[in-house]
């Protein structure tokens, strides 16, 4: 089904994995507007949807074919109207793409994203944390490693295990070796030797982060989206803690289930972070409750919403409305921006009011997990029904999306037994 061309305006969404299905529905839910989606290759989670038009383009290695797809497609989409199109990325890899050729692609598209150098100064981990030491933001203790690197004089000091990880994930992609990780635990001198050897000979050249070890299980892990607006003053941070994880290699580390809450430091602190940056839309940044000392240790900024960014709009704040207010104008979007979904904070931003249950698991798998504070309070959430799922969504019909449904929640019990989270 082709986008209707009444349709007031058009997301445009590079990726194919939950977070590129989240957003076409957000954009649905609040406006009743159909995404055109571009991912590699058709999959489960996009296939089938009421608030997708799937144009599958394969291969993203190419950029320059990526930017002329997209020229054509912004043809097509405009032959008969004048309404903007939007554009989005999935991931780091594409927010980078956007930026780069951002020159070009501003002629057909609206890009809700800031330029490539603010994104380089936060994207890349080493930037990152060189900002966090300037601004006096509590975060891991860190050393880079680049090929050539004196190891010696760098790995003196480690206490082991040690924390590996690129410090560009755009570059990462592409890194070809054998027990290639996103992120690597590094027990010992012999194991960082080895890492580090099949890092120079796989391609890879930015740099590769080695850092503390922050103790603490999956219930340890935070995270906050900010909304910037287009003059760079945060408006919003939404905060969440990680019930538990993912840990199949292939997607270590994102979150499986999530409690909404608030958290002054972590919002007051990233909010000063991405001003300093210049910061214009969204950005979420990963980081780690430190038991030790009672901190929340930044780790990075994704320049980009996160792929389970659900937990907002479960609790009450649809980002598809940002996007639209403060890159469209109220022409597009005439909702009452008062909400009792966010409250003014001490932090100085506005933040989420509801405690809400985010999760992509089943709630008889998840509840196997729940034997920490975070999941506690998951459990209380799960009891009450304040819960919710970026892929149970009544407006989709179709028959096919419900066995996707049933073989999704068949994988996660497999993978779990598969890859079950680690003991502490």
């Amino acid at each position: 089904m082709a986008i209707d061309p009444t349709q007031p305006f058009v997301p445009v969404i590079l990726g194919g994995d939950i977070g590129t299905y989240t957003l076409a529905r957000e954009f649905y839910e609040a406006y009743g507007v159909r995404s055109v989606v571009l991912p590699a290759a058709g999959n489960g989670v996009i296939e089938h949807s009421v608030a997708i038009e799937l144009r599958p383009i394969g291969s993203m290695a190419d950029e320059s074919r990526v930017v002329a797809a997209l020229a054509d497609l912004a043809d097509e989409l405009a032959a008969d109207s004048a309404r903007p199109l939007m554009l989005f990325g999935s991931l780091d890899f594409h927010i980078m793409l956007i930026a780069k050729h951002r020159a070009q692609l501003e002629a057909h598209f609206v890009i809700p994203y800031p330029e490539l150098e603010i994104i380089e100064a936060a994207a890349l981990k080493e930037n990152f944390y060189a900002l966090a030491e300037q601004l006096a933001i509590a975060h891991p203790r860190t050393a880079v490693y680049h090929p050539g690197t004196e190891l010696e004089a760098m790995a003196k000091d480690f206490t082991y295990p040690v924390i590996g990880k690129p410090s560009s994930s755009a570059d990462w992609i592409a890194a070809k070796f054998e027990g290639k990780q996103k992120i690597h635990t590094i027990n010992n001198r012999a194991e960082l030797e080895a890492l580090l050897s099949r890092i120079d000979g796989s391609g890879y050249t930015s740099g590769y982060i080695l850092q503390e070890y922050v103790p603490g299980g999956d219930d340890a892990m935070r995270l906050c989206t900010y909304f910037a607006t287009q003059d760079g003053k945060v408006i919003f941070a939404g905060y969440g803690e990680v019930v538990i994880e993912e840990h199949a290699p292939l997607v270590l580390g994102n979150s499986a289930a999530i409690v909404t809450g608030q958290n002054d430091q972590m919002a007051a602190d990233g909010a000063r972070m991405l001003e300093e940056l210049g910061w214009r839309g969204i950005a979420m940044i990963d980081a780690k409750y430190d038991h030790r000392d009672g901190q929340i240790k930044f780790f990075e900024i994704n320049p980009r919403l996160g792929r389970n960014h659900f937990y907002l709009t479960a609790a009450g704040v649809n980002p598809a409305r940002f996007y639209v207010t403060e890159f469209l104008g109220a022409d597009f979007d005439n909702s009452d921006p008062h909400t009792d979904a966010v409250v003014e904070t001490a932090a100085g931003v506005l933040q989420l009011r509801r405690e809400q249950l985010f999760t992509v698991l089943p709630h008889h798998l998840l509840r196997r997990f729940l034997d920490s504070g975070t999941g506690r309070k998951a459990a209380v959430l799960l009891k009450a029904g304040k819960v919710s799922n970026p892929l149970k969504f009544s407006a989709e019909k179709n028959p096919r999306r419900k066995l996707y449904l049933v073989l999704n929640a068949v994988n996660h019990y497999r993978k779990y037994k598969k890859f079950p989270p680690r003991a502490l």
